[in-house]
């Protein structure tokens, strides 16, 4: 089985024209391609993800939502109208789609909507400290608590990203205290830091059991340095393990920078492009990386 861990309906480029306009300027990939904001129709969406995930093999995808709506203003439609529209289609589609609940912690009753969530079906939660709060705030604490009850993983966007968000508690130095304080809950150091914190993420996982590290936008280092890609997978076999990884795409908002079938095609090559740059990968651990691990964390068969 093949799990994208970290895929979303709209990327944030498409969902907020601030982002959109002043990514642009920045010239970050692909940015220029979401010149339009879409309609937001789930039904046509979910067949465009049907089909690129047949394309690329790829059995289910998590839906993942970022709730920038305290930083960049309320969307078009409000969080909670959000995030059904993926439990809904995770619940009339489950042999395609699993959702995940995305919200700000500071938000007024989170940790309720959170288990209305989880008793709708969501298997996750999806945190975006670029919004503006750290991991390590209070705040989150019962939503951490309820994850850990309930056996769901918690998923934190980790690494810069583009203004008018901030960066500022995008370490993955801010899962450090969560992690210790709730062994019993799994998270998922979403994009493993980025180029900026990678190190860290890795290091803190060696100490941290219940960190899992995943590697959607990888894909530019992969094109700009296959070397030095394969160097990192290397890195993180011979400090936790290639079991600790969970396969993400993080598509569409990246697709442009590589589609989904070619980001899952170097998976699946990955013994093989390893080999050249003298790191073993076995196809037991691509398989874990691919899908094994995450179905663990979600209680998946």
């Amino acid at each position: 089985m093949i799990i994208d861990l970290h895929r979303h309906l709209w990327s944030i480029f498409e969902r907020y024209a601030a982002v959109r306009e002043i990514a642009a300027r920045g010239l970050v990939g692909g940015v220029h391609q979401h010149a339009d904001a879409p309609v937001q129709d789930v039904g046509s969406r979910a067949a465009e993800i049907r089909a690129e995930m047949d394309k690329a093999g790829v059995d289910r995808s998590c839906l993942l939502l970022g709730d920038y709506g305290l930083r960049l203003g309320e969307g078009d439609l409000s969080i909670e109208a959000e995030n059904r529209l993926a439990t809904d289609l995770a619940r009339e589609d489950p042999e395609h789609f699993i959702a995940f609940f995305g919200i700000d912690p500071r938000r007024p009753g989170a940790v309720e909507l959170f288990r209305d969530a989880l008793d709708a079906g969501a298997r996750g939660l999806k945190l975006h400290p670029c919004s503006g709060y750290s991991p390590s705030d209070p705040v989150c604490r019962p939503l951490y608590a309820l994850a850990g009850e309930r056996g769901v993983p918690v998923a934190v966007h980790t690494g810069p990203m583009a203004a008018p968000l901030v960066s500022t508690y995008a370490s993955p130095i801010h899962l450090d205290e969560p992690a210790a304080d709730f062994p019993d809950t799994t998270f998922v150091i979403l994009h493993a830091g980025q180029r900026a914190w990678f190190p860290l993420a890795l290091d803190m996982a060696r100490w941290k059991p219940n960190l899992y590290l995943e590697l959607s936008l990888w894909q530019g280092l992969l094109l700009e340095d296959e070397a030095r890609f394969v160097g990192r997978i290397g890195e993180i076999k011979s400090g936790v393990g290639l079991g600790r990884v969970v396969f993400g795409s993080d598509c569409p908002g990246v697709s442009s920078v590589m589609p989904l079938h070619a980001w899952v095609e170097t998976f699946r090559r990955l013994p093989e492009i390893a080999q050249r740059h003298g790191v073993e990968v076995t196809p037991d651990e691509v398989d874990q990386m691919l899908g094994t691990t995450a179905a663990s964390l979600m209680g998946l068969s």
